[in-house]
């Protein structure tokens, strides 16, 4: 099993120094950038803010079928207060649009952070991938109460209690995580749910969910008994396309999908620059 040194994140993951500050400092410091922020994330996804978009860009995951991970309790004030499982460099990537991005971890939060219709799931899982400069595209899965997972179950039967407790895990599956034909989805701009909450990520919530059982789900509760959910946050006049038939009402033609995803594009590129210039990537 490599040490923990071997698993990289990006720069954007690390909120470096926003780690070694007081809350009151965390708090004075996101106050003022919050206040300019108007991509946040996590979203209510309902019908009647989503564009239905039947050609979207293809997904194409290439995960490892045996590989290794590094599960730790990330309870640190200023950073994600989840369970994460870092991801060797190489073991997955995703292919969209002519861009692949590496996964770097994954982890859950309690409740579902975005929401289907105003509706909450128990859990959500957030694979966090990154490309070579460091710009990040998360793809979330929302995960419901169903039959026991035995996939997950090397991770959700043993979770580390304790802040800064890592596990071994060997030979995972990775693609497990993802659905097994169904890559329809849900996509648009924001932020990190996380701080420092920067900008410029690139979404893409699978519209077919996870099961878990409820022993499993409650297993990751107890740990956060108060959740570890970020509220909703405004679209502010944000795009979100999806290819779920039925979902949404359709672009009415083809001149108006392709201004839909040419503003989808400009959105992420003009938040990828505010963040190259100043603000965390």
């Amino acid at each position: 099993m490599p040490k923990p040194s071997a698993w990289r994140l990006p720069r954007a993951l690390l909120a470096y120094p926003f780690l070694f500050m007081s809350f009151a400092a965390q708090a004075d410091i996101l106050d003022d950038k919050l206040e300019l922020m108007e991509q946040q994330s996590p979203i209510d996804i309902r019908s009647d803010n989503t564009t239905y978009a039947p050609t979207l860009p293809a997904l194409t995951f290439n995960f490892s079928s045996s590989t290794a991970l590094d599960v730790i309790n990330n309870g640190s004030p200023g950073a994600e207060s989840t369970v994460r499982a870092n991801v060797l460099p190489g073991a997955g990537t995703l292919t969209t649009s002519g861009e692949t991005w590496n996964l770097v971890q994954f982890h859950f939060h309690t409740p579902s952070e975005h929401l289907e219709n105003s509706q909450a799931t128990p859990l959500e899982m957030h694979l966090v991938f990154s490309d070579a400069a460091d710009h990040l595209l998360v793809v979330g899965r929302w995960i419901n109460y169903g039959a026991t997972n035995v996939s997950l179950d090397p991770i959700f039967s043993q979770l580390p209690q304790t802040i800064d407790d890592h596990l071994a895990v060997n030979a995972f599956d990775l693609n497990t995580l993802l659905p097994a034909d169904n890559l329809q989805s849900f996509r648009y701009t924001g932020s990190l749910t996380t701080p420092p909450f920067s900008e410029g990520v690139a979404w893409i919530n699978l519209a077919d969910p996870l099961y878990m059982s409820p022993g499993q789900i409650q297993e990751f509760q107890n740990l956060f008994p108060d959740g570890d959910a970020r509220p909703i946050q405004p679209l502010n006049g944000r795009i979100i396309l999806t290819d779920v038939p039925g979902f949404a009402q359709p672009v009415p033609e083809p001149e108006t999908y392709a201004m839909l995803l040419g503003g989808l594009m400009l959105l992420g590129f003009m938040a990828r620059r505010r963040a190259s210039s100043g603000n965390p990537a």
